[in-house]
Parts: structure tokens; C-alpha cells; sequence
């Protein structure tokens, strides 16, 4: 997982924990586009089989986390259509980048170390949200632990390559300045969530004065004059 969602809160939010499974189910999702991508352009026929065997249990990890979403929001007759997947979304929230895959951009050694440092940190962020639902879900708690397993198992095999193709310090160095720049990613991706919630309402606010103003123009409906403001009525609102 490329990309994680922030997920710590106090109580359980049934609408809240589906918003966070959505977007934990998008980062798998888009972290298994990339590692087919990788398994594709790879020049090594055993690494490209490491990357699809990844990329499977990315896609599965997107279905758990889907699936427990779906039964959230089922049982508690929520109705957002922002928690449906969006296909836009995975490029709006930073976690496919449109020009071009993290392995066109990265080598080897260094897209290992990427890998294995988001895979990481995922795991840590996934610790802190199954505890959250162990209480209140506690069958999805241990669906989650199985994914979890799965994330040790990626960043441990994916560090290890790293370590074998770089000298100690390339590693350390590398690995802390890929942990700084998820931290931001993260920052970046998270308050776009916090910016929608506070401009959308602004935008419908505008939108409705424009359609007041527009309903009372009156504009000449036979005119066959391309001057749209010649045609507006003396007596109109404006």
C-alpha cells in the first residue's frame, strides 16, 4: 500500500470507518496497478513474478476492505455515494500519478525501498484502525489481521532488497527521505478531504445565487441576435 489514509478517532463512527475502508481498499487498489506495471517492465523474469504475486495480494486486500465496507454500510443503511470507488479519486487523492508509474521514475534498488517503507508505514496505520474495530467488529478485526500479515511480509522482503543492493548508508539515507516524503504525501492527501468539506459548500452557495440570478433575466426568446446582452429585457433584474 503506496498510500494511507489518516484513520484515528476517539468512538466508533460507522460512517466514518466506511470512509476510511474506501480509501485504504483505493490505495490497495492503485498499489497493485503498480506493481503489474513493474511486473511488466522488470528485466527479470523472477522479480516479475514477485511483483504480480504483490499485485495479487493487493487486489485481494482492496476486496476485504471493500467487502467490510459494504457490510458497514448495509447494516447501518448509510447512503453516501462518496463512499463508492471512484475511478478519478485514486488520481485526485495523489495515489496514481497521471504522467506516469512510481518504477518509470525510481530504480530498482530505490523503488524497493519505497515499497518497503510505505508498506511499513501502512502497517502501522492499519494496527491503529483494526484496534479501533476490534470491539465493534470484531470479525473484521480478524480479517485485517490477515492483511496485516501480508504487509509485514512486503516490507520485510522488500527492505531486505534494498539492504542487498545498496551500500549502508544509500539505505539509511534513502529509506529516512522516503518516510519523509510519505509523511507529506499523507499530509497533502488527507487535507484535501478537510479543503472539499469546507470550499464544496461555498461552491454550492454560488452556484444557487448564478441559477436566482439567471431565473429572473428575461431575454428575448425569438431574438436572432448572437449579442446575448442585447437581448436582455430593460425590466430584467439587471
Amino acid at each position: 500500500m503506496f498510500l494511507i489514509p489518516k484513520s484515528s478517532f476517539k468512538k466508533f463512527d460507522p460512517e466514518r470507518s466506511c470512509f476510511v475502508l474506501n480509501e485504504f481498499a483505493s490505495a490497495e487498489f492503485s498499489s497493485a496497478i503498480e506493481m503489474l506495471f513493474a511486473a511488466k517492465v522488470v528485466d527479470n523474469k523472477k522479480l516479475s513474478i514477485g511483483f504480480i504475486r504483490h499485485a495479487l495480494d493487493e487486489y485481494k486486500h482492496c476486496s476485504i476492505f471493500t467487502k467490510i465496507k459494504n457490510q458497514i454500510i448495509s447494516e447501518y443503511k448509510i447512503n453516501k455515494k462518496e463512499l463508492s470507488f471512484i475511478p478519478n479519486h485514486i488520481y485526485n487523492k495523489g495515489y496514481i500519478y497521471k504522467d506516469h508509474f512510481i518504477f518509470e521514475k525510481k530504480k530498482l534498488n530505490e523503488f524497493a525501498i519505497f515499497v518497503g517503507a510505505n508498506e511499513e508505514i501502512a502497517e502501522k496505520k492499519l494496527i491503529t484502525f483494526s484496534n479501533h474495530l476490534k470491539e465493534y467488529r470484531p470479525l473484521a478485526f480478524k480479517e485485517i489481521q490477515n492483511i496485516l500479515k501480508d504487509e509485514e511480509r512486503h516490507s520485510k522482503y522488500s527492505l531486505e532488497f534494498a539492504k542487498k543492493n545498496n551500500s549502508f548508508f544509500s539505505y539509511k539515507t534513502k529509506l529516512v527521505k522516503e518516510k519523509i516524503l510519505s509523511f507529506f504525501r499523507h499530509i497533502y492527501a488527507n487535507s484535501l478531504n478537510k479543503l472539499s468539506f469546507i470550499f464544496y459548500p461555498i461552491l454550492i452557495a454560488i452556484i444557487m445565487i448564478i441559477s436566482f440570478v439567471i431565473y429572473f433575466l428575461k431575454l428575448k426568446k425569438k431574438s436572432t441576435d448572437e449579442n446575448v446582452m442585447k437581448n436582455i429585457e430593460p425590466n430584467s433584474i439587471t
